[in-house]
């Protein structure tokens, strides 16, 4: 809807049900994960903060494969 094409966009999950999601995206964070989802993503990260995501996604926008 915004011409943001999927393959630039991140995707930030925790389970099986955001493996799809994960599958679109160019870059898929699992926070504090299950096993599945650590498997499926491009990182993982664990922590009590969602901020904990935010040298992951500084790192993927200023790649080229992030622009």
């Amino acid at each position: 809807m915004l011409g943001v094409p999927m393959g630039a966009c991140v995707a930030v999950g925790d389970s099986r049900s955001d493996l799809p999601l994960f599958e679109e995206v160019g870059c898929s964070i699992a926070f504090n994960g299950t096993p599945e989802a650590r498997r499926a993503a491009t990182a993982a990260v664990d922590g009590d903060d969602l901020r904990a995501v935010l040298p992951l996604l500084e790192r993927w926008f200023t790649s080229p494969a992030g622009r």
